[in-house]
């Protein structure tokens, strides 16, 4: 996001975030003023979501998104680190998906599953079924 203005955070919450899944019950977010604006506070009131910001100076307040915005940063930059691979900003997406789908000891699922209640079937688990079906073919003439 090369703007980042309440109104461009705001419109690029409407479109990744409430176009996927719905409004938010609770925005929860740290005192960064984008969030903390009035044309933010307008969008969250008009999504009926309660807007809470965490303590100040406290950034275990919002634990669970600092070690997920961590674990992101740690997999671009281990990726980004060899100068062939400098298309950080293309693979991003995915290693969000891969972190996504990865078990977590904490809830014993993935976040995909607890957001949408079923496993992203992988393409490596659509390669083995199709692989399965077309020896099972084979096998059944």
């Amino acid at each position: 996001m090369s703007d980042t203005s309440a109104f461009m955070v705001a419109q690029g919450f409407e479109e990744y975030v409430y176009r996927r899944f719905g409004a938010p019950s609770l925005i929860r977010h740290d005192r960064d003023p984008r969030f903390m604006s009035e044309v933010f506070q307008a969008f969250a009131e008009m999504l009926q979501s309660r807007s809470r910001a965490t303590l100040s100076y406290r950034p275990q307040a919002n634990g669970q998104q600092e070690r997920s915005v961590k674990k992101v940063m740690q997999s671009v930059k281990v990726y980004a680190e060899d100068p062939l691979q400098q298309d950080w900003d293309e693979i991003a997406e995915r290693l969000v998906f891969v972190i996504n789908n990865s078990f977590d000891l904490t809830r014993k699922e993935t976040p995909f599953y607890l957001v949408h209640g079923w496993d992203a079937r992988s393409t490596l688990k659509a390669m083995a079924t199709s692989l399965r079906q077309a020896l099972g073919s084979r096998q059944t003439r």
